[in-house]
């Protein structure tokens, strides 16, 4: 599979971010930054008295929170147990009903 880059501009806060990214990749990357500012915008208007790269600790923070929460809703592993369950008894229904027959 051939991807292409391309230049992509995010503004996050007040800073320009110039990147060479995938084009599948694009609209990921602005949801991100618009997670970003949407995120420290909050932590900014509600603790006006917080330095600013307080505000980024926190909102760096929220988000890990957010990404680890997810990642946790994720886990596989008990689906992928409870399948290897199923197909073992179907092999062995199977196998009693070859014996069967």
């Amino acid at each position: 599979m051939i991807t292409t880059k391309q230049h992509i501009k995010l503004v996050i806060d007040c800073y320009e971010l110039h990147l060479m990214v995938d084009r599948e990749e694009e609209a990921l990357y602005r949801r991100a930054a618009t997670l970003l500012n949407e995120t420290y915008k909050k932590y900014a208007q509600n603790r006006p008295d917080v330095p600013i790269t307080k505000l980024w600790v926190y909102t760096a923070l929220e988000i890990a929170v957010d990404l680890q929460s997810d990642k946790r809703g994720k886990d596989l592993k008990p689906i992928l147990e409870k399948i290897k369950e199923l197909n073992q008894q179907i092999e062995d229904n199977l196998q009693t009903k070859k014996e069967n027959n």
